[in-house]
């Protein structure tokens, strides 16, 4: 204790600045430090839940990117069929068409053709209607000069037999 004297230190002094000192500490530890070491815990725990969250979320980014690529892929596959499908349904009906219409072509030419035929044969049958009353008539009048009625009847009908 000399020695303290001799340095000028009151060892009671000493006692009563260390209690306050103990006391201080105390008082900070449960009113300041022990408070602000439980926030800083709870402010560490929120940024480590937010960074765990904001990993989740980027796994998650990343795995809907993935599926959206996916589908996307089989979006341009599944259009690449249908138009290579309607391409082929295309074709089969371009061609069906065409037969058809080389069908309703050829029908018209065969109607045109039979219609002709008709037309032809009943053009026919008026000129030799036509050429035989020519004939009659002409028959009748060489035949009004000088030959007998009966004689001119089978002279007309042997040259009707004959044209038809």
């Amino acid at each position: 204790m000399e020695i303290l004297n001799l340095f000028g230190i009151d060892w009671k002094l000493m006692i009563a600045q260390l209690i306050n000192f103990a006391i201080v500490i105390i008082v900070l530890w449960f009113f300041a430090l022990k408070p602000l070491t439980k926030k800083m815990q709870e402010r560490n725990n929120e940024i480590a839940k937010g960074l765990s969250d904001a990993q989740t979320a980027t796994e998650r980014l990343d795995q809907v990117e993935k599926e959206i690529k996916e589908q996307l892929q089989q979006t341009k596959t599944e259009a690449a069929d249908i138009l290579t499908t309607a391409k082929k349904n295309s074709e089969v009906s371009r061609k069906a068409e065409i037969e058809k219409t080389k069908q309703e072509v050829a029908n018209i030419i065969i109607k045109a053709k039979e219609q002709i035929a008709s037309e032809k044969t009943v053009m026919v049958s008026e000129v030799k209607k036509d050429v035989v009353e020519i004939i009659v008539a002409a028959l009748q009048k060489i035949l009004a000069k000088g030959l007998s009625k009966d004689i001119d009847q089978k002279y007309i009908d042997q040259v009707l037999k004959d044209i038809k």
